[in-house]
């Protein structure tokens, strides 16, 4: 999850609708101010998230020339899905994913960030042709595999199939609190997080629960897709293990990228520097290895 540090758009930041043909998708848009845009980057959040994790790089992609739109996944915060749980196999939001760029005039730069990097994933193996190039940020092969995350994130999931959402809200930050590492945020950002938890549909948030302790490994599929791909991670990530996501670069062919001074949510705590990685590899076709 990443935690917003204001509620307060950047200029030029603001909410949309996108249509598309399998439905319609809350998102967040900048667009810039002068000359043609160079093209679309589309950024889709992970576990718990929105949006809203991406909103201080919108202002800075925009700044770079790029129509910059993140969104919220299929029954995620703001868009609303079924209750219907085969609604959201990795497939589905897959699918999504695809109708979303198709909708944006295709070609989109995507950015996927921890579960939304597996995501986007399964997007490029969907359909690879409507897709620029791939950013995975902070993510991994597969689900977890240490026994306590995996054990934590089942408790999780079966705490959404039978208890109110936001009764699980509760007592999971009742969990967190006790962690030595926890900070409580501002009232206002406190406010947001919960609002944003308890509006998931629940069976959305439990299939994500489940995707992170039993997604497979497809990187020898995603390497033969032929979808320039860049791997991102910040400095002190405590996702995905640092060596686990370098070997996933390693395999893809390309030299995994750090962002200095950032965690897990890179687009929050340092957007300038990730920007300026991502439009760096947007341009960059020298980079490209074509493991076909």
């Amino acid at each position: 999850m990443s935690t917003p540090r204001t509620m307060t758009l950047p200029g030029g930041v603001h909410p949309a609708t996108l249509e598309t043909d399998r439905g319609s998708f809350a998102t967040l848009r900048a667009v810039p101010e002068i000359g043609t845009p160079l093209g679309t980057v589309l950024l889709v959040p992970g576990w718990t998230g929105s949006k809203e994790d991406f909103t201080p790089l919108l202002h800075h992609l925009a700044r770079y020339g790029w129509i910059a739109v993140a969104v919220d996944q299929r029954g995620q915060f703001e868009t609303p899905g079924p209750a219907d749980a085969s609604a959201y196999t990795l497939e589905e939001f897959g699918a999504d994913v695809v109708a979303m760029s198709v909708a944006l005039g295709g070609y989109s730069q995507l950015v996927g960030h921890s579960f939304g990097g597996l995501v986007a994933r399964e997007a490029v193996l969907i359909d690879p042709s409507v897709f620029s190039t791939l950013t995975l940020l902070c993510t991994g092969p597969a689900g977890f595999t240490d026994e306590q995350t995996v054990q934590g994130l089942q408790t999780l999931a079966s705490g959404l199939d039978n208890l109110p959402i936001e009764q699980v809200y509760d007592l999971k930050l009742e969990h967190d609190a006790k962690h030595p590492g926890y900070v409580e945020p501002p009232e206002e950002i406190a406010a947001f997080v919960r609002k944003r938890f308890v509006s998931n549909a629940p069976a959305s948030l439990a299939a994500i629960t489940r995707h992170l302790t039993d997604a497979v490994d497809k990187t020898d599929r995603l390497a033969k897709a032929g979808v320039r791909t860049q791997l991102v991670y910040g400095e002190t990530d405590d996702g995905w293990p640092l060596p686990v996501q370098n070997d996933v670069a390693e395999r893809l062919g390309i030299t995994p990228e750090m962002v200095p001074d950032a965690g897990h949510s890179p687009a929050i705590e340092q957007p300038a520097a990730t920007a300026r990685l991502l439009v760096d590899f947007f341009h960059d076709r020298d980079g490209f290895t074509d493991a076909t």
